[in-house]
């Protein structure tokens, strides 16, 4: 963290309380006149920093500035987002971090984009993103597990983003199998889990996150319109990008965390249950060309849907290989 993002953490961890310059440069081990200089930068980029003499500093509220300060500042992790690359514009934040990974790029390196000219959802869908109106990010991540358990990463996923987004959304958000979140029955954000191994281990996992924040019904193109939503169009107040990224970055974290050090998918697991759209429902299982229909019963440790068909029996669905849809 750099001075001046270390100089906006301290503002921002104050909650609207004067911090002194003295103070300030005491604990950053610059003078006065630098942190000055800091401020200076950050009232330039946008944020409505007050000066008064004898007290110090004070950030106001601002508007929704989403930059690489702002996530830092408001970010409490210990891994995740250490490093943090913010771009303006990307062709796929997991293709740019794909390319980090490859030349080494410690765990917990996160790639952000105000926009997302050719992301990718699952079986090579689509996911574009508007700058200034969504949340589009790659966390890397270096498990020491096998390689069959990369479907438990997507769970863990779904399950911090589940979390991370529902004090900002009027209603409940639910878990459609395994990596969508959906408001009203809508979706407001994907998750797609890359994987790079060796037979016997994995070398990196990049799991990306698209979230649909500021999206307003007519942002929305015809074929989606009654399919997509957005945290705006469900939400109980203002939204902030930076608090919501910062959000699903820490849950994420500790759930990941906890499940390497475990070994144990049953944190994650009782989160992604709580929140399941899915599990009770009548659905249909879309294999390739063929589709047959089936009940969700659970969602198992190694987080393959387990399934009753209509001839009664059990089958496990393997993530990667089916998409799930409501039945009608």
């Amino acid at each position: 963290m750099d001075t001046k993002d270390s100089i906006l953490k301290q503002l921002t961890d104050m909650k609207g309380k004067f911090v002194s310059g003295e103070v300030l440069s005491d604990a950053l081990g610059i003078t006065r006149t630098a942190v000055w200089k800091h401020i200076k930068k950050l009232r330039d980029e946008g944020y409505e920093i007050q000066s008064v003499p004898k007290r110090g500093y004070r950030l106001d509220n601002s508007p929704d500035l989403f930059d690489r300060s702002a996530l830092v500042s408001s970010l409490h992790t210990k891994t995740f987002g250490k490093e943090i690359i913010f771009l303006n514009e990307t062709d796929s934040t997991n293709n740019e971090l794909k390319r980090l990974a490859a030349g080494g790029a410690p765990e917990g390196t996160v790639v952000i984009a105000q926009r997302q000219l050719s992301g990718r959802g699952r079986r090579g869908r689509v996911w574009s993103a508007d700058e200034g109106k969504a949340i589009t990010m790659s966390i890397l991540l270096r498990p020491d597990i096998a390689p069959a358990n990369i479907q438990a990463i997507t769970l863990a996923a779904s399950s911090a983003v589940a979390r991370a987004i529902e004090p900002f959304t009027s209603i409940k958000p639910e878990i459609k199998w395994p990596n969508d979140i959906l408001l009203s029955g809508k979706k407001v954000c994907g998750i797609l889990t890359e994987m790079t191994a060796e037979p016997d281990r994995i070398l990196s996992i990049i799991a990306g996150i698209g979230l649909n924040v500021y999206q307003k019904e007519e942002d929305f193109p015809d074929e989606l319109k009654e399919t997509a939503t957005s945290i705006a169009l469900n939400s109980v107040g203002p939204v902030s990008r930076s608090a919501l990224a910062s959000r699903i970055l820490e849950e994420f974290e500790v759930l990941y965390l906890d499940f390497i050090q475990r070994k144990s998918t049953a944190k994650f697991l009782d989160i992604w249950r709580s929140f399941s759209g899915t599990i009770g429902c009548d659905i249909i299982v879309y294999q390739g060309e063929k589709n047959w229909q089936a009940k969700a019963l659970d969602v198992l440790d190694d987080g393959c849907l387990l399934v009753e068909t209509a001839d009664g029996s059990r089958k496990a669905i393997a993530s990667g290989e089916i998409s799930i849809r409501k039945v009608k």
